[in-house]
């Protein structure tokens, strides 16, 4: 003030004008205060009425899918959500097979369509406003000032997006697939012999890609795509690789093998039984026949009757006693015929009808003797009984075995223990002795 006070006197202004000039500045610069105070409240209720304006809409960033909610009420949004997931709802699928056309709707394939936010957060369709709610309200507990930063672009929005996602259900397409099956997938028939000798017609087959056909539907299903979905296919033929000319090939005897039984016996019955159930089974290459299931299967009327088995070492009165002779005989025809068989076990004490260790054992459920047919061209197992003989032959193919025989040998190395060998000849000169087995049996009580 005393500084003031020189300043005017140097100007020379003294007395009542020096306080009257002092006063007035005062004035001025309190008014100034004033004005400035009244402006900043001011700017702070207009700050406050547009963050205000703003409570019921959403802020910036927020996406559902590739659509932009920022500025929406929750009514909007909640609009935008239902129309979203109707888009998928009213999806249609059609698919065309051979001009056969099967159509359905995402409720007859029970697809799921749900909603799912990027914070891992999973909703159903029927929580559309609570989604709303969400996005409106974020960003809403922040203060006013960070708010209006937010409105006028000075700060960044949290950001939240939410997807429509859809989940197939797997028993639908799995049943849709089978039905495709049934409907257009047949099985090619090749021609074969039956047990009565009788050629059969072959019969064409139908293929169909049905893993294609299941995969582009589950890509569908789970996809953001809207349109409907459209896929035509096509059924392709195969033709029989065996036809009735092939097999009328199979006429030539490759091997045989005989051994003796007693016929009027029950034991003779079996063997009997046993042998006319495997007659006449056909095999194309790489196909099998268990000798168990074959000769337990009692559909053709025929019953077994009680005769000597092994049991623990002992020999016992079981029904089908004696069959294990049906499956050792056969085996020696295999051996004959260069075929060693997929499964074969032994008896549990020596038998007297083959040498030691060329034994098959049948026990229902337990022991089998199993044939696949390694050949390129069928075969067929014949089974027959000529008084107290029991004969297996292996029919195929002339000239099947080319230049080769096969002589199966047991080297005994024991009263109770062998080794099997299938020796194989070239133009009458060993080429190769193959191990088959070593066997150990037990004494009889």
């Amino acid at each position: 003030m005393k500084k003031l006070y020189k300043v005017l006197a140097a100007a020379g202004v003294t007395g009542a004008v020096a306080l009257a000039v002092i006063g007035g500045m005062y004035g001025v610069n309190y008014y100034a205060g004033q004005k400035e105070a009244r402006a900043a409240i001011a700017e702070t209720k207009r700050r406050e009425g547009i963050v205000e304006n703003r409570r019921e809409v959403s802020y910036g960033n927020k996406m559902l899918g590739s659509i932009d909610l920022s500025g929406m009420t929750a009514e909007e949004i909640t609009t935008k959500l239902k129309a979203e997931s109707k888009a998928y709802k009213d999806r249609k699928v059609k698919v065309t097979v051979d001009g056969r056309k099967y159509k359905f709707s995402m409720k007859e394939l029970d697809e799921k369509i749900f909603y799912k936010a990027s914070d891992g957060t999973k909703f159903q369709t029927g929580d559309e406003g609570k989604i709303a709610e969400i996005i409106v309200n974020m960003d809403k507990d922040r203060d006013m000032q960070e708010q209006y930063n937010i409105i006028t672009g000075k700060e960044s929005p949290s950001g939240y997006s939410v997807k429509v996602k859809c989940q197939y259900n797997k028993k639908k397409l799995e049943k849709f697939i089978k039905k495709l099956e049934e409907n257009h997938v047949k099985a090619v028939v090749n021609s074969r012999i039956t047990k009565s000798g009788v050629i059969t017609e072959p019969e064409e087959g139908r293929s169909l890609k049905l893993d294609k056909i299941k995969n582009g539907l589950k890509e569908y299903l789970q996809s953001d795509k809207k349109e409907n979905y459209k896929a035509e296919y096509k059924t392709k033929a195969i033709k029989p690789e065996w036809t009735k000319d092939d097999i009328k090939k199979v006429n030539t005897v490759i091997s045989e093998f005989s051994t003796s039984f007693v016929s009027a016996s029950s034991r003779g019955h079996n063997i009997q039984v046993g042998a006319s159930r495997i007659n006449g089974t056909f095999l194309l290459p790489g196909e099998r026949v268990s000798f168990d299931k074959v000769i337990h299967d009692g559909s053709d009327g025929q019953s077994f009757q009680a005769a000597g088995s092994y049991l623990n070492g002992k020999v016992v009165q079981t029904e089908g006693g004696g069959i294990c002779q049906v499956s050792t005989t056969a085996y020696n025809a295999l051996l004959l015929a260069g075929i060693t068989p997929a499964r074969r076990l032994p008896h549990s004490m020596t038998v007297h009808y083959v040498p030691l260790g060329l034994d098959a054992a049948i026990s229902e459920g337990v022991k089998d003797l199993v044939v696949e047919n390694k050949y390129d061209v069928p075969i067929i197992i014949k089974a027959f009984t000529e008084g107290n003989t029991l004969t297996f032959q292996i029919v195929s193919y002339k000239g099947v075995l080319g230049d080769y025989t096969y002589k199966p040998r047991s080297v005994p190395l024991s009263s109770l223990k062998a080794e099997a060998y299938l020796d194989i000849y070239k133009n009458g000169k060993l080429k190769e002795s193959k191990f088959l087995h070593t066997d150990t049996y037990r004494e009889g009580s």
